[in-house]
């Protein structure tokens, strides 16, 4: 009762979804499926801008350069990597919908991480893997416990803390991303009393 499965086209579209970060080559009709290396496993101190921008283009072609970007690289209290970029705000962009990938060890878990990603940071795109994360039985769904509540606290610190050091060392770019970064901001500051705290200077 899953004919489709013989169709190399329906195929495709599965690997690719859920396979092309894995570490070992799968290949479907001689064709390589999981060509791309994750960045988010390496350290930060060994990727260039270059490398950023160009998996970003990876896993959003066509898209205007992002305004930033945060690698994440934690091994305690929990295990976490990833690296969500800040793009620039587009009039049809719908800031309701989450854009940030869940991944476990490097398979494709969820798009949908909304527990795990500030309500008024939904804008971030990107990846985050963590094998920390529960997962329910179908694995599509996250279970609110206390480590997504530190993974989400977190992350909203990286973010704050990338801007005030943005603002610091580079104020001429940071007035011109301003423009993108205002209203999140300012939402999260409202939402968040620690974000503001980090956050009230710039």
């Amino acid at each position: 009762d899953h004919q489709e499965c013989l169709d190399s086209a329906h195929l495709k579209k599965i690997l690719t979804q859920f396979c092309s970060f894995l570490p070992i080559p799968i290949y479907l009709k001689g064709e390589r499926i999981n060509k791309e290396e994750p960045l988010w496993i390496k350290p930060p101190s060994e990727c260039s801008s270059e490398d950023y921008l160009k998996f970003y283009q990876t896993l959003y072609p066509f898209e205007e350069e992002p305004l930033f970007w945060v690698h994440l690289n934690v091994d305690y209290p929990f295990r976490l990597k990833g690296i969500l970029y800040f793009p620039k705000i587009q009039r049809e962009m719908d800031l309701s919908k989450n854009h940030v990938s869940l991944y476990c060890n490097r398979v494709f878990v969820s798009d949908e991480c909304k527990d795990l990603i500030p309500r008024y940071l939904t804008i971030l795109k990107g990846v985050i893997d963590s094998p920390d994360i529960p997962l329910n039985v179908s694995r599509s769904t996250l279970q609110m416990d206390k480590t997504v509540r530190q993974l989400a606290g977190h992350i909203s610190k990286k973010v704050s803390d990338s801007l005030a050091s943005l603002y610091k060392s580079d104020r001429e770019r940071f007035i011109k991303c301003w423009r993108d970064v205002e209203l999140i901001v300012k939402l999260a500051i409202l939402e968040d009393e620690k974000f503001y705290e980090r956050a009230k200077e710039f």
